[in-house]
């Protein structure tokens, strides 16, 4: 069901994806934290991984009247066809030399059929033809290479050392040297998604290399982003047979500290919302005994109603915490907030039933939306710079409560 809803949730919203990721749990320190444009590593690895290379061919590449040589030769190596695949691009190579392309395609192609040599070479081949392609992260599938040659000649080379070595604390901005040349966190973190991403359709469980790169991405992410992250990562890590439990251990025990030390603080958040809300009705009752009926303007009206509101979403937070370590992206949430505005709409219109006349109702209707729509927009402000697309997922989701506000009102107000 998880996967669906991760399918889903690409298919029908790709422009949002491409546009703008939030990336959103609880960081190393415990807190909970929303990174903005970063990439939700759980939901791309995760649909690689159950993606096979025909099907991915097919949703990507796959062109009913393409006869080109070009596409028949990515077709064999899709379908495993590797040698017809190889003798197809090799072609392509003497008639049009140089192009990257070619040596990108055959480096992959030779790797799959199992001669790392060849790969090796073309993979450089292609890096020098063109150094930025792949998002510049050719870098990495070229010491991929390199370590699976090391391996066929020393088969305990990973048992303790990494294909990338971390240092113990390191944060984004944090150079590491990898084969003489620098690279930031963020680099590595970079290079790892997206080769990982390409290589994780092909590479199934098990493999040492793919594994022992999850583990380093998986301790990128819990130092970097959010924990919920190392944890899906460090479980992909073992299921493609990391097993080194002194390293394993560790990693989980931070991750749970995390967790627990975010649980500790919104069950102590729970806790005071619901002592300001009993004292806040005690309050109530005492004050009703002594208010005499008389009509309400509608800006009051919509302010409490508002203030119910805010209450309920204040109330909402460890939920919604909950939720989005499970469905990574806040448009479900909106779903997820109708039920809990509804009870606080009834809520707040059950204290004015028999105490109050609400003069002109349509413009109580109005002046709530208004307030709404104005908080909302004071809360994503921040966002609203960042273009059209990133704003698009908010302004909807907003909307459609707005507009299911508008309707329980006009029906409780009849």
């Amino acid at each position: 069901m998880k996967k669906i809803i991760k399918l889903l949730l690409v298919l029908l919203i790709p422009s949002f994806t491409q546009a703008c990721l939030w990336l959103e749990g609880t960081t190393i320190d415990g807190e909970h934290k929303t990174f903005e444009d970063k990439t939700i590593s759980s939901l791309f690895l995760g649909m690689s991984q159950h993606t096979t290379p025909k099907e991915n061919f097919k949703s990507r590449f796959y062109r009913e009247n393409n006869q080109t040589l070009e596409y028949k030769a990515l077709k064999n190596i899709m379908e495993s066809n590797y040698e017809e695949g190889i003798k197809q691009l090799l072609s392509i190579e003497k008639k049009k030399p140089n192009l990257y392309e070619t040596a990108s395609n055959l480096g992959t192609a030779y790797e799959l059929q199992g001669n790392i040599p060849l790969a090796i070479e073309w993979i450089k081949e292609g890096i020098k033809r063109n150094a930025e392609s792949h998002g510049g992260t050719e870098w990495l599938h070229l010491l991929i290479l390199e370590t699976k040659l090391q391996l066929e000649n020393n088969s305990t080379l990973l048992k303790n050392n990494h294909i990338i070595s971390l240092p113990n604390q390191f944060d984004e901005t944090t150079t590491i040297k990898i084969k003489e040349k620098k690279y930031s966190i963020k680099e590595v973190r970079d290079a790892l998604f997206y080769q990982l991403k390409e290589r994780l359709i092909f590479v199934k469980p098990k493999d040492e290399v793919v594994a022992d790169l999850l583990y380093t991405f998986a301790k990128i992410e819990e130092q970097t982003t959010v924990v919920e992250e190392a944890e899906y990562l460090i479980t992909m890590a073992i299921e493609y047979g990391f097993d080194n439990q002194k390293e394993i251990v560790p990693l989980k025990g931070h991750i749970h500290a995390s967790k627990t030390s975010y649980a500790f603080d919104v069950t102590l958040f729970i806790l005071c919302a619901f002592v300001v809300l009993i004292l806040l009705n005690i309050f109530i009752k005492k004050r009703r005994k002594n208010v005499l009926k008389k009509p309400l303007s509608p800006l009051f009206f919509a302010l409490s109603i508002n203030a119910h509101l805010l209450l309920f979403s204040i109330l909402f937070v460890p939920l919604y915490s909950i939720v989005q370590m499970y469905l990574h992206h806040i448009i479900f949430l909106y779903l997820l907030l109708i039920p809990f505005y509804l009870i606080a709409i009834y809520l707040a219109l059950q204290g004015f039933k028999d105490r109050h006349i609400i003069i002109n109702p349509k413009k109580s209707i109005l002046y709530t939306i208004l307030l709404y729509i104005g908080f909302i927009f004071f809360l994503y402000f921040k966002f609203l710079d960042d273009g059209y697309n990133d704003i698009t997922v908010y302004f909807i989701a907003h909307s459609l409560l707005a507009l299911g506000i508008f309707y329980f009102l006009r029906w409780k107000m009849r």
